[in-house]
């Protein structure tokens, strides 16, 4: 287990360049027209530190990376970052694309980004008639071509499991955040349960390692509508908004709790997000 976590944590820091910060949000209209946000944080360090010890390793060396092997590894990574020679994203084309490659009923109202060297922070607002459009929009700048299966790039396809369905009386919105420790993701069904993994899956085993290039792992999802909450798997609630907040710590906990119920291991596929509303 710890090995095949090991492996998607190297693909994962190839193919996002860095561990991130995803929050995706919905503000509906009684119409299901409305707004769209699409925030996300890429940390660099984390990619340095797992390159630097995939290099002590290949050198025979054991245990850490050493503070002037880090600085190292910073320092050739910026060069490359300057010179267009690393596989960070290009901001500018994920800019372009959004603003010309978006179905019809969706147009982009507001972007940014912002690169800090070490960090890049990108954040998109985007305005639609009809929020099932939503899972339609595909844009560019960031290819998660030859990463490990299961492996999502939350730029390339930021709304691809968003399902809103209609049910007469009740609206039931569903969607998958991103999973960066293992290739299944949640599955909500009409009544809002989670898939299971089965009897036989392993634990969640996290070493310091992992830990480390995972610190400021943080996946979320914010959604407000004019409509009256039946139920939902929130994770908390702010005024009329529903949020849905997973870091690492909360992937470990959900794990330890669905084994204590039962043996059955929903903990790092139990990210389903859904709401049923009363229309």
């Amino acid at each position: 287990m710890r090995k095949a976590i090991a492996c998607t944590l190297v693909g994962v820091c190839l193919v996002l360049s860095g561990c991130f910060d995803i929050e995706e949000s919905l503000t509906l209209e009684k119409n299901l027209s409305g707004k769209a946000g699409l925030k996300i944080g890429l940390d660099f360090e984390p990619m340095i530190y797992i390159m630097a010890a995939m290099k002590r390793g290949f050198e025979g060396k054991e245990g850490p990376p050493t503070k002037e092997e880090l600085a190292a590894a910073k320092q050739d990574f910026l060069t490359k970052k300057k010179s267009g020679e690393s596989d960070a994203p290009d901001p500018k084309k994920i800019q372009e694309d959004a603003k010309k490659s978006l179905p019809p009923g969706i147009r982009l109202l507001d972007s940014s980004v912002e690169d800090l060297g070490l960090q890049m922070k990108m954040r998109f607002l985007f305005a639609f008639d009809d929020v099932s459009k939503l899972a339609q929009m595909k844009l560019s700048g960031a290819s998660a071509e030859g990463g490990p299966p299961g492996v999502k790039n939350p730029v390339e396809s930021p709304f691809d499991s968003l399902r809103v369905v209609d049910e007469g009386k009740t609206l039931l919105i569903t969607s998958r955040p991103t999973n960066p420790l293992g290739g299944k993701e949640a599955t909500a069904g009409e009544s809002g349960g989670e898939t299971e993994s089965g009897k036989d899956s392993e634990p969640l085993e996290v070493d310091p390692q992992i830990r480390e290039v995972f610190k400021n792992f943080r996946v979320a999802w914010r959604i407000e509508a004019p409509f009256a909450v039946v139920e939902s798997n929130a994770t908390r609630k702010e005024g009329n908004a529903l949020i849905w907040e997973y870091r690492l710590e909360d992937l470990e906990r959900m794990d330890k709790e669905a084994r204590a119920k039962g043996g059955k291991s929903k903990g790092i596929d139990g990210l389903g997000v859904w709401v049923r509303y009363r229309k």
